[in-house]
């Protein structure tokens, strides 16, 4: 498991359209990570709210590891309207003008609409997979993911990886359900270990990805480093938003100044927190989930 150099002697666009990603160094100031920082801090890691946890599918509390970090994920915190303060300090980390700069070097698209976003404290240990099975554009490939470390990342913390060139692969087929879908990543990965390439990112740092490249993170080797880092889903204006299975020309954006961003995960509430329940159980089950996105015409924030 090697380390990519973090300067690509082509231009960024082409780097990133040869192998599926590209770092970009120093690219988002470090007075707006310390501003979103301190908010977490002070607002988010105490709090008995219950959240989303992308990596566990379900509404829960801040739960710690040994080393004092909060081991789930935060998804969609541009949305936490409950929590206003923390929420304007993530959209304007994510519309800053410098992280907008880099997308546009990335994709040669002038605007980028925010689609999803996800914090760390810890690492969640998140397993290989392609973006392009949950959110993507239609056609796919146009979505891209930024990873943007908030702190120098300790190799023992479980650093985020990708499979450069794998978004010219495809593994999925047909009918195939969601887990036997991530066992074949599993297994990709571990016919190809020569392909995982783990940056050693600073603060400030921002790895791009593409929608169909496979990646994750490495696991933690020391519980006592933190891997705070944000991820980010970026798609060019005019494209249309779904995934690998289905359209949804039907979402609605909301405003932040001149830009747009799109939710579907809603804030904790009882009805929330039932509808997510059956999408899980739905979910591996391909039958169910194409008869689900059939008549899907809201996202699961509108219900």
């Amino acid at each position: 498991m090697s380390e990519q150099a973090l300067a690509p002697e082509v231009s960024s666009s082409e780097y990133y359209n040869d192998n599926g990603y590209v770092v970009l160094e120093q690219l988002v100031p470090h007075a707006k990570i310390d501003r979103l920082l301190d908010l977490y801090k002070r607002q988010i890691y105490d709090t008995k709210t219950k959240f989303y946890r992308q990596n566990t599918n379900v509404y829960d509390t801040n739960r710690l590891t040994s080393g004092g970090h909060v081991i789930q994920s935060f998804l969609d915190i541009h949305h936490y309207k409950k929590f206003p303060e923390f929420r304007q300090a993530a959209l304007d980390l994510y519309f800053s003008p410098e992280l907008l700069k880099g997308l546009t070097e990335v994709t040669g698209h002038a605007r980028h609409n925010l689609m999803q976003s996800m914090l760390f404290d810890a690492n969640a240990t998140t397993p290989p997979h392609q973006d392009w099975w949950y959110l993507d554009s239609v056609p796919a490939g146009g979505l891209l993911g930024a990873w943007i470390a908030l702190e120098d990342i300790h190799e023992d913390a479980g650093r985020f990886y990708v499979l450069p060139g794998t978004h010219k692969v495809e593994l999925h087929e047909p009918g195939m359900p969601h887990s036997v879908w991530l066992a074949r990543m599993q297994d990709y990965m571990q016919a190809h270990p020569e392909l995982v390439k783990a940056p050693a990112l600073k603060k400030g740092d921002v790895l791009f990805w593409n929608s169909r490249t496979i990646h994750g993170s490495l696991p933690t080797r020391d519980l006592r480093h933190s891997r705070k880092s944000l991820t980010a889903h970026f798609m060019p204006q005019g494209m249309t938003f779904g995934n690998l299975f289905t359209s949804k020309p039907w979402i609605t954006y909301e405003k932040h100044g001149d830009h747009q961003y799109f939710a579907n995960q809603p804030e904790h509430s009882f009805k929330a927190e039932w509808v997510s329940r059956i999408k899980v159980a739905l979910y591996d089950s391909p039958r169910l989930m194409k008869l689900a996105r059939k008549f899907q015409r809201r996202s699961v924030a509108d219900v």
